[in-house]
């Protein structure tokens, strides 16, 4: 991010964007959550991209959260080769949509790396808990080969997001510098206004990782997935200085689990009071996660334009 002063537009949810060309039950009940369409539904992936690049983002998301694989291998029946050139596939899918919508902006891709919790299809990467009985062998082995494939593809920034715990965070950037010129943001799932979804706080996981070594390939730390409410407090929790922070929270409504659907009535919007504050603690990427859509991103998209006019 060659500009220290300005806020990039990250793009929102690859659910709600899919959404109008492809049926919710189709990617909401299939264990692969989305990335199933790389295989089944290309052309709608590449729309859905436009949706977001139309909307006026800086940063396009590969829709890989839950590829993996094992995962493509169980449920698409492919091979391991197959599996991961599937993966780099979606690179090539987010590059025909920035040819295609032919925006004249510099659109950078963000290759999407979800916590292995996601793959159990169970919430664990709301709670982290898997870290503390799997071998750190096995998750390395797990998420390696899906990071190659992505660098491989030569995506702008590795993004891995709703991480859990401190403990899957470090796995993840040991890999990652094996790939020394490779760039990468670290974003994780919070339970609260102060702690990681597993239960370390916030402000010690941007102490650990916004260090010297990690420094040199991270270009943002952050949070995403969660309550836009608990975005200042988390923020402010942070003593740690000049931290370029990545924020991308849910659309603002309640996930009801009974029924497995949004509940909108108390949504809590993004304004440009928050940006303003949270600009100065820092944040350079803002975008959407669950529940947040082409509308959406595009009202934050005025919001930043307004702040820096």
């Amino acid at each position: 991010m060659q500009d220290s002063k300005k806020m990039y537009l990250l793009d929102g949810s690859f659910i709600s964007g899919i959404l109008p060309y492809e049926e919710y039950e189709s990617v909401m009940k299939h264990p692969l959550w989305g990335s199933n369409l790389i295989f089944n539904n290309g052309e709608a992936v590449v729309k859905a991209h436009r949706d977001y690049i139309r909307a006026g983002v800086e940063f396009l998301t590969t829709n890989t959260y839950q590829a993996s694989i094992e995962g493509f291998q169980k449920y698409l029946n492919l091979n391991y080769d197959q599996s991961f050139q599937l993966i780099k596939k979606s690179v090539t899918i987010c590059r025909q949509a920035i040819m295609e919508e032919n925006s004249g902006r510099t659109i950078q891709i963000m290759g999407s790396v979800g916590p292995y919790g996601a793959s159990l299809c169970d919430g664990s990467e709301y709670n982290g808990n898997y870290i503390d009985k799997i071998d750190s062998k096995y998750l390395y082995d797990w998420h390696k080969p899906r990071i190659q494939a992505l660098i491989e593809a030569s995506v702008d920034v590795v993004l891995f997001e709703t991480i859990p715990s401190i403990g899957e965070a470090d796995i993840l950037l040991n890999i990652l510098a094996e790939y020394p010129n490779q760039k990468a943001c670290l974003s994780f799932s919070c339970k609260d206004s102060k702690h990681l979804s597993h239960g370390e706080t916030f402000a010690s996981a941007v102490e650990k990782f916004w260090t010297k070594d990690c420094r040199k390939q991270l270009i943002a730390i952050g949070m995403n997935c969660l309550d836009p409410k608990l975005i200042t407090p988390l923020l402010t929790s942070v003593e740690t200085e000049n931290v370029d922070f990545i924020i991308y929270p849910n659309g603002g409504g309640v996930w009801d689990a009974l029924k497995k659907c949004w509940d909108n009535t108390e949504m809590y919007q993004v304004s440009i009071d928050d940006l303003k504050l949270w600009s100065k603690k820092g944040l350079k990427i803002i975008g959407g996660c669950c529940n947040t859509d082409v509308t959406e991103i595009s009202r934050i998209r005025n919001l930043i334009d307004n702040l820096s006019s």
